[in-house]
């Protein structure tokens, strides 16, 4: 993983020493790699709900932040677009065990408290294959 932010900085010292040097391309170079390094997604980092929601729309899990327990361990949470943070659940028939349907209740709905940030969860771990 790579600290974003140390990257940015040891850019900036490199455009300051482009500009002593009196390289004007080097540095709006520079200035345009910073620029797209801060516009990534960040990895590992919260997100307040008030800056942004989730928009991949895959209903994936996400840890969450909830109101008044921001320093316990965070929820896990799926994001559906349409109803906000919550749960799908399946329904399955009580006699033949069959599925009927999925229902989405939100947190609110479940009674727990309003999410107030958001994490996207890690890429699944995968082993590295061996060289043959």
């Amino acid at each position: 993983m790579i600290d974003e932010k140390k990257l940015i900085e040891d850019i900036e010292k490199e455009i300051e020493f482009a500009m002593k040097c009196n390289m004007p391309d080097i540095v709006a170079g520079m200035r345009q790699i910073a620029s797209a390094i801060e516009e990534q997604p960040k990895i590992g980092e919260w997100i307040p709900c008030s800056e942004r929601l989730p928009d991949d729309g895959d209903v994936r899990f996400y840890m969450c932040a909830v109101e008044n327990h921001e320093e316990d361990p965070p929820m896990f949470c799926q994001y559906e677009e349409e109803y906000g943070f919550g749960f799908w659940n399946d329904i399955y028939d009580e006699h033949t065990l069959g599925f009927v349907d999925s229902e989405f209740k939100t947190n609110e709905e479940l009674g727990y408290e309003k999410v107030v940030a958001w994490m996207a969860l890690p890429k699944p771990y995968r082993p590295e294959k061996e060289s043959e």
